[in-house]
């Protein structure tokens, strides 16, 4: 339990070293590796040639992702999940996710995708209202029926004190979601053009944490 403290603080502290400035918010993996929410997919795409490593702190081990646009509609990914138990084994899955609809103003993006052997089909819409994106799909395995979600990105904003230093927030996509009998919430704040740190909280109670490198090719 002390490591997996020592790991979080540390993460934090490497991403106040990295520093909050703003750019525009990319796609981001969640726990499973594919681009999605705290733990479930979006219909969202990886765009062609960009590239996500990343590094995740869970309550039950440590997950390692890789996750790349191979095509316009298609990405590609691997996730590694090292768990601090004897209870499950350590294990490298494959995730691919294609998406067969774009959307537009009648209609949502439609995705399907498969990480392991679970299979998944996902839709996105984007509201208008207060700016939020809805999600939902339906899967089996890790995702035992149907999952849904609502994100909402904060554009950022500057900080003042009374010295007039300035203080810049970083782009923030706020979380929420439902996921296998488990409400789930995070954030995610893009610290650069390279760097995203996000921060979660799955079933209300286990915290975890991460880090994303970004890059185009």
């Amino acid at each position: 339990m002390l490591s997996k403290k020592m790991n979080l603080v540390m993460m934090v502290t490497l991403c106040l070293v990295l520093g909050l400035g703003s750019s525009a918010l990319a796609l981001t993996a969640t726990q499973n590796g594919f681009s999605g929410l705290v733990t479930i997919p979006t219909a969202d795409i990886q765009q062609t040639g960009d590239l996500t490593l990343g590094y995740e702190v869970v309550e039950n081990g440590d997950v390692m992702l890789l996750n790349y646009g191979v095509d316009d509609n298609i990405e590609l990914g691997l996730t590694g999940y090292w768990y601090d138990n004897n209870l499950q084994d350590d294990d490298v899955v494959l995730n691919a996710k294609m998406q067969f609809m774009e959307e537009n103003k009648k209609q949502p993006a439609l995705a399907m995708g498969l990480t392991d052997e679970d299979l998944y089909i996902t839709a996105s819409k984007n509201f208008n209202y207060y700016g939020l994106r809805g999600h939902i799909g339906i899967g089996n395995g890790r995702f035992d029926g149907i999952f849904a979600g609502l994100s909402k990105t904060l554009n950022p904003v500057s900080i003042s004190d009374s010295k007039q230093n300035q203080f810049k927030m970083p782009v923030t996509t706020l979380m929420l979601e439902y996921n296998d009998h488990d409400l789930n919430a995070g954030a995610k704040f893009k610290l650069n053009s390279q760097f995203d740190f996000n921060v979660a909280v799955t079933d209300m109670s286990d915290l975890s944490a991460g880090i994303n490198f970004n890059n185009s090719f």
